[in-house]
């Protein structure tokens, strides 16, 4: 079964986006003007449309390399020292240029061809729930099985190409 959902980061108390009111790019700037239930919707075609506002230009980084807010909770590894898997991106945002943001002028992403996603377009965040216990990964019972549960946690302006 497959489902699409508005996910919207409340409960983070950071912002996922990592909005800079100081920066000079455009995707950084983004309001968040909350409707009366705290949810970002009064513009649809926003990138961060339905975006829970109170955590709304909340830093995750105390001490960002890129041009994310700063002063938040957490020291992140210096990404210039950081060995990157194939489907991480270098950053912990979502959104368009989020990893480049993120990680500024002396950051590194994956060597050009071993990323997955280009740092430069998509970046999400991707959970799988599965059991490594062998004897409970089965399908109505039967072992062995196919159980796998993920779920990606994208940005709206990527399309979700539901046509097959």
């Amino acid at each position: 079964m497959d489902g699409i959902y508005y996910w919207t980061g409340k409960g983070l108390n950071w912002d996922p986006y990592g909005h800079n009111p100081a920066s000079s790019d455009a995707n950084a700037k983004l309001s968040c003007v909350p409707d009366s239930n705290g949810y970002n919707t009064t513009a649809p075609t926003a990138i961060n449309y339905f975006e829970w506002c109170q955590d709304h230009n909340k830093p995750l980084e105390a001490n960002p390399f890129g041009d994310v807010a700063s002063g938040g909770p957490v020291s992140l590894p210096d990404p210039n020292i950081m060995a990157l898997g194939a489907w991480y991106g270098g950053s912990a945002y979502l959104g368009p240029n989020a990893t480049v943001r993120a990680v500024g002028s002396t950051g590194t992403i994956p060597p050009s061809g071993t990323v997955a996603n280009s740092p430069t377009d998509e970046a999400g965040f991707a959970f799988m729930w599965h059991s490594h216990n062998e004897r409970e990964i089965t399908t109505n019972n039967i072992f062995p099985g196919g159980m796998m549960m993920m779920m990606l946690v994208d940005s709206r302006e990527f399309v979700i190409d539901e046509s097959n």
